[in-house]
């Protein structure tokens, strides 16, 4: 295990010092046709990268001055500031993650093996002193062990999540990583801590913080500092799903246990699937497999005062498989997330795992191939997404649980006689299964048909009554549905994630 003290490295790579800056065109930007499928008034754009660099990207963030710092999975960090490129570090090892301080412009970035501050000592815009700050995780040769992050909270404590080791039997003519893995999932501990979150404290401390993560690929805070990641499908997942960190909770995945106090000592295998579903907070909300997405990355909440459309606070979720770019409603319900999720613009370019929102509330999107299959073209790369201000598409906004069934809401006025017709609507639920089998089907399938329903006068909301069961996936599917001016519904199919009942509605 590598020393705790920093290590202060000058960086000689020769490729920092003779590649300092390129520059591209006139405009980085040029409107792109790759998302045939997005809502009024959303424009899709793709950055020009620099020529003969691959750019897998691995994380995004602003600098106060507003130069856009991109890191890759080939462990290199790039900045772009008006309309110029350059090299600011080299040599890391496939960087998933970067935060820069908005005061005083400090960077950190998130590597395989620890969470690392560039700095750049001698003023020449390349760092030139990489020093640890913490490295108190396992780590192995296996391929599947990434380190995920980051994000920081107003104490200066920041947080990331650690990927499970890929381990199931005979995996790669080898037995060395079959550790962990329990009621033979696919997915182990072959080292300490994978599968957890975890915070590191300003003095570089690290604190185990939630257990029971599989494949833990995008971490997002929004403004109250609640921390948000999603998960990918596979055991014990049954689909992808957005959760809520909590220091203490167990997310489902038990291989993270083998670390966990409570745990020592005991045999995971022995512990029945019955007990592990007990100890779980389930997901806020679940992603659909195959219809809506493979492999969700980074969670990124719109806190843009309205700069990008009528969607203020949503979440925004990219799928580096299908290369969509989803948006998700969020409410609390007995004191808990659960919520909604829609599909937003579907195709962009390539798989999309980062994004940021820039100060002027344009969505950066952060893309790559990884060479795992991805919807596009390309192999990597950045596009951005940009609401006209003008134009409002027609949407569901949101979809609300009420004490009876449900309210959908609307981003413009609806046809008020289509709204009142129950054939418009086509309901459905089921739930996933958790087990150590990779994946799930949607069980139990059942349809339900809407009942008392009330449209407000202003036609932008509808509430109908429809039997009510926890721990299902609820699809509302409104294909037929226009706005009053005659537009339809650009993504007509909502699902809500329903895990506790509203025991009150007051709003």
């Amino acid at each position: 295990m590598r020393s705790k003290i920093s290590m202060n490295l000058k960086l000689t790579f020769s490729r920092l010092s003779t590649v300092l800056a390129i520059v591209c065109s006139n405009s980085l930007l040029e409107t792109s046709n790759a998302a045939a499928h997005a809502p009024a008034g959303y424009i899709v754009e793709t950055l020009e990268i620099p020529e003969g660099v691959t750019l897998g990207v691995g994380g995004l963030a602003f600098a106060p001055d507003d130069a856009l710092f991109v890191t890759s999975r080939e462990g290199q960090v790039w900045r772009l500031k008006d309309d110029q490129w350059s090299l600011f570090a080299d040599g890391l090892h496939e960087v998933l993650g970067i935060y820069i301080d908005p005061v005083t412009s400090e960077v950190w970035v998130m590597q395989r093996p620890e969470l690392t501050k560039l700095i750049d000592e001698d003023g020449d815009g390349s760092a030139d002193v990489f020093r640890t700050v913490n490295a108190d995780w396992g780590l192995t040769d296996n391929y599947h062990e990434y380190a995920f992050g980051i994000v920081r909270d107003s104490g200066g404590n920041f947080y990331g999540t650690l990927n499970t080791s890929l381990s199931w039997k005979g995996w790669a003519g080898s037995s060395k990583w079959d550790v962990g893995r329990v009621h033979d999932g696919k997915m182990g501990r072959a080292t300490k801590y994978r599968g957890w979150s975890f915070q590191i404290t300003p003095d570089g401390r690290f604190v185990p913080w939630s257990s029971g993560m599989r494949s833990p690929a995008g971490i997002g805070m929004n403004r109250h500092e609640e921390i948000f990641y999603t998960d990918n499908q596979g055991d014990w997942n049954g689909s992808s799903t957005l959760q809520h960190v909590v220091k203490g909770r167990f997310h489902g995945h038990p291989s993270s246990l083998m670390d966990h106090p409570d745990f020592q000592g005991k045999d995971l295998n022995a512990i029945p699937v019955e007990t592990y579903d007990e100890l779980r907070t389930p997901p806020a909300v679940f992603f659909i497999h195959g219809d809506l997405a493979n492999s969700p990355g980074e969670p990124v909440f719109n806190e843009t005062g309205g700069q990008f459309g009528p969607f203020e606070d949503q979440v925004f979720v990219g799928d580096q498989s299908r290369s969509n770019l989803m948006r998700i409603y969020l409410e609390k319900v007995q004191g808990e997330y659960q919520g909604a999720i829609f599909n937003f613009i579907d195709p962009m370019q390539t798989g999309i795992v980062r994004n940021q929102f820039d100060k002027n509330g344009v969505l950066y999107v952060g893309q790559t191939g990884r060479g795992w299959r991805s919807v596009g073209s390309e192999i990597f790369g950045l596009q951005t997404v940009r609401w006209d201000r003008r134009t409002t598409p027609v949407e569901m906004h949101s979809i609300r649980l009420t004490t009876t069934g449900f309210e959908i809401r609307f981003t413009q006025p609806m046809d008020e006689t289509l709204l009142r017709d129950v054939n418009q609507f086509s309901i459905q639920h089921w739930k996933y299964l958790y087990r150590p089998e990779y994946g799930s089907p949607k069980a139990d399938k059942t349809k339900v048909t809407p009942a008392n329903v009330k449209v407000s006068h202003d036609g932008m909301r509808v509430r109908f009554d429809v039997p009510l069961l926890t721990g299902r996936v609820y699809e509302f599917k409104a294909l037929g549905m226009k706005s009053k001016s005659g537009g339809d519904l650009t993504n007509p199919i909502g699902w809500y994630t329903l895990n506790h009942l509203r025991l009150n509605d007051t709003r």
